[in-house]
């Protein structure tokens, strides 16, 4: 291969060449000195989207029909962000381009997103209600009943607010027998969420039969940390049943879904968690008459299966068994007495008959009228032929004996 012959300069002829640091660096400093570069509104497609949980930093790629460019969002502006990104999102950014020094490469270091046509909150709002309602937090079946007589009653909310001085009133005035509790809570801004759940957790460790989270109205943002997913949750673990009394009947916040009742203002609430006084002294009387007559007709239903114990008892017992057997021999002693006596003094009647018949027969009574009885010895002699002469002889007269002999 044929050597060049033109004039070749040596590399070493060069004068002050840069190095890629050297001019990656001008470009970064040139592009941060543009302010057209600075805080600019750019619309473009969520890809390639990262949360880098260990920094808490956002990296993606923000791109249109034609072009694409790297955006980082550093974490103290990434942690502001309500809403989740998602890839194929269309967003707005406020954001400055850099060049990034260790591949020369421009990136977007975005301060602010939004979702293009959507607000933030809204959609923040949306995304949290999809994701809670997917496990379950909003179903029905889940929620608890309240109780109809409380005597304790929880109440969160900012102490020094008419939410809580509109609660307090109406409590005051329809059910003075209940005690009421308040727990204070930041109801708006940053810390609110975090300020909730604390005093959640601790209304609901405290053994009330309610607990009421209230706050007056407000503009979708004041009432934002209602729809924060930490309070919605909070509620949902709550074992003590929760009021969500939030805002006025128009306003609407993810608590509102997961409480197990909602008040249409705080007021309402008052309303809804205990019964009116005069109503609950109706009530009790109602049931003080019913427990007088049910407790009269067991008393009485008692009574009577206790006489029929006894009673029976009475005619069981070994004791009223002899009572009876006595009776009964008493009876048939008196009777045999009775028959005993018929029977002796029939007999008898038939005796004297008898006795008279026979004293009729008598040989005394024969004697008496005259007539005598002839022995020899104690033969009685009843015809002359059966003496002979020199028999001896006694004659049995009515007053005595008289010896003879037979001539």
């Amino acid at each position: 291969m044929p050597l060049a012959t033109g004039t070749v300069r040596s590399v070493n002829s060069l004068t002050n060449p840069m190095t890629v640091s050297q001019i990656v660096t001008y470009l970064s400093m040139k592009v941060k000195e543009d302010n057209r570069l600075k805080s600019k509104f750019i619309k473009g497609e969520i890809s390639n989207f990262v949360n880098h949980q260990k920094t808490g930093m956002f990296f993606f790629t923000l791109k249109d029909g034609e072009s694409a460019i790297r955006a980082v969002m550093y974490r103290s502006s990434a942690e502001k962000v309500a809403f989740d990104i998602q890839d194929g999102m269309t967003v707005v950014v406020n954001a400055s381009v850099e060049v990034y020094t260790r591949d020369g490469s421009n990136q977007l270091i975005v301060r602010e997103i939004q979702p293009d046509g959507i607000g933030a909150l809204y959609l923040a709002f949306e995304q949290t209600k999809a994701k809670l309602a997917a496990e379950g937090l909003f179903d029905e079946e889940r929620k608890k009943p309240l109780n109809p007589y409380p005597s304790h009653i929880g109440i969160v909310t900012a102490p020094d607010g008419a939410a809580s001085q509109d609660i307090l009133s109406v409590l005051g005035r329809r059910s003075p027998y209940c005690s009421v509790t308040v727990y204070p809570a930041l109801v708006q801004g940053e810390n609110a969420p975090d300020s909730i759940v604390k005093s959640l957790a601790k209304a609901d460790s405290s053994g009330h039969d309610t607990i009421i989270l209230a706050r007056g109205g407000g503009s979708f943002e004041d009432l934002n940390c209602f729809n924060s997913e930490k309070v919605v949750r909070a509620v949902a673990e709550c074992v003590t049943p929760v009021i969500s009394a939030v805002g006025h009947e128009t306003d609407t916040t993810l608590v509102d879904y997961v409480s197990d009742r909602r008040a249409l203002t705080p007021t309402d609430s008052g309303v809804i968690v205990a019964e009116e006084k005069n109503n609950l002294l109706n009530i009790l009387q109602k049931y003080s008459d019913l427990l007088y007559n049910y407790t009269l007709q067991r008393i009485n239903s008692l009574e009577s299966d206790l006489k029929c114990s006894v009673a029976e008892y009475s005619r069981l017992s070994p004791q009223n068994k002899i009572i009876v057997a006595g009776e009964r021999l008493k009876n048939a002693e008196s009777a045999l007495n009775s028959l005993t006596a018929s029977v002796i003094s029939e007999k008898s009647a038939a005796l004297d008959t008898l006795s008279a018949v026979l004293k009729q027969l008598d040989p005394e009574t024969v004697l008496l009228r005259g007539y005598s009885m002839i022995f020899r010895k104690d033969e009685i002699i009843t015809t002359a032929k059966n003496l002979s002469s020199g028999d001896e002889i006694t004659v049995k007269l009515s007053d005595g004996e008289v010896k003879a002999v037979v001539v």
